[in-house]
């Protein structure tokens, strides 16, 4: 299987004026994150450190499974989450939902936790789907919450295609952040 052309990728970002480059494990992520992210970053292909909108950092994987394409991992970074905990599940794991009649969206929209109504109140995503869901790659998006970061998880054959969805997946990104700031996780207490 081919390696994932990240730099064509980080090329065309650029071309939208994004912001990102090549990462670089060592120095790109702090001490405490690297036992957590190295299945989400540490593949042979390489990440992109993004430097603008509201996605930390993108991994992928090569998959040879009914054909051969890439699992895209766009990481939200937050020290507070943890991957076991009931509470951040039911807050991030969203998944999506959508019926289509002979190639028109009838309905779409996010199920499985808070994050899920809030996205699918959001008018630019779902804008996006009800215009898009007819491309395979959007219909392989999905949220879950991992160590230490929320995981937003999608599927592509080509570097074109994260870029059509890039938009999307950052719109996603920032209503996490939105989302997490607004809460308050809890603070250690001296008995």
């Amino acid at each position: 299987m081919p390696i994932l052309q990240i730099k064509e990728i980080i090329d065309l970002l650029g071309l939208d004026d994004i912001k990102c480059r090549i990462g670089r494990y060592e120095s790109d992520i702090p001490q405490k994150y690297k036992p957590y992210f190295e299945k989400w970053l540490g593949n042979r292909d390489g990440f992109i450190r993004m430097l603008s909108g509201s996605i930390d950092y993108v991994g992928s994987e090569d998959v040879v499974r009914m054909g051969p394409f890439y699992n895209i991992y766009c990481l939200v970074q937050n020290q507070n989450l943890i991957e076991n905990d009931q509470n951040h599940q039911d807050l991030l794991n969203s998944n999506l939902y959508y019926s289509l009649t002979e190639g028109r969206v009838n309905e779409a929209g996010w199920s499985g936790s808070i994050l899920a109504s809030r996205l699918t109140k959001d008018q630019r995503i779902m804008d996006f789907l009800f215009q898009a869901l007819k491309s395979e790659v959007t219909r392989t998006v999905s949220i879950r919450v991992v160590n230490m970061a929320c995981l937003i998880e999608c599927r592509i054959w080509h570097p074109r295609e994260f870029v059509f969805l890039y938009e999307f997946l950052d719109n996603i990104a920032m209503n996490i952040q939105e989302m997490l700031s607004e809460l308050h996780f809890g603070e250690k207490m001296k008995r």
